[in-house]
């Protein structure tokens, strides 16, 4: 089966568990940008993390602490996702979501970050509650500011050696993007 990007469910969650582990093992290695803040891979454990994901995954984007996450899928394995998130869970921030987004090397250049975005920011426009999208990515990972410069997202701080990961000092950039003029 080719995989597809569809929402996840909660019986995703360990197959996005092994995902996340899979894809910050890539990070710093074999050419690749570093892209995490860990110099190894981590995840809470499926027991603690069930319980979180299934209150965050049902939440209401008008509920602090709300979280929905796309995954790119063949139905066994998942390659990639983007979490959308409100972070900080305070009410003063619900007009806000946060973005996060990773894809494992054998899935990357094949439309499907570009599906995940399109994806995922068509669901946070047809929020009434959302203005705001946010993100972070390292200042040097210009194929991932690239992509989200084409779905309008424009930089905004830059901190200077905000991590140090294998040795490498890493800047880190907001983008945003503006869903309601």
């Amino acid at each position: 089966m080719a995989a597809v990007v569809r929402l996840a469910e909660i019986s995703d969650l360990k197959a996005l568990i092994e995902h996340s582990l899979r894809h910050q093992a890539e990070s710093g290695r074999d050419g690749d940008f570093v892209f995490t803040p860990s110099e190894e891979p981590n995840s809470l454990p499926f027991e603690t993390l069930l319980p979180q994901k299934t209150k965050s995954w049902n939440l209401s984007p008008t509920e602090n602490g709300w979280e929905r996450v796309w995954i790119v899928t063949d139905g066994e394995a998942v390659f990639g996702e983007l979490t959308l998130c409100h972070r900080p869970p305070m009410k003063a921030t619900l007009h806000r979501a946060h973005l996060m987004m990773g894809l494992e090397r054998s899935h990357r250049s094949s439309g499907y970050g570009k599906q995940l975005m399109q994806t995922a920011i068509e669901w946070a426009k047809s929020q009434p509650t959302l203005d705001w999208v946010q993100l972070y990515v390292f200042d040097h990972n210009e194929p991932a500011k690239a992509l989200y410069r084409k779905f309008g997202f424009e930089g905004g701080t830059t901190t200077v050696d905000l991590f140090r990961v294998h040795g490498q000092s890493i800047n880190d950039t907001e983008m945003v993007l503006r869903l309601r003029k």
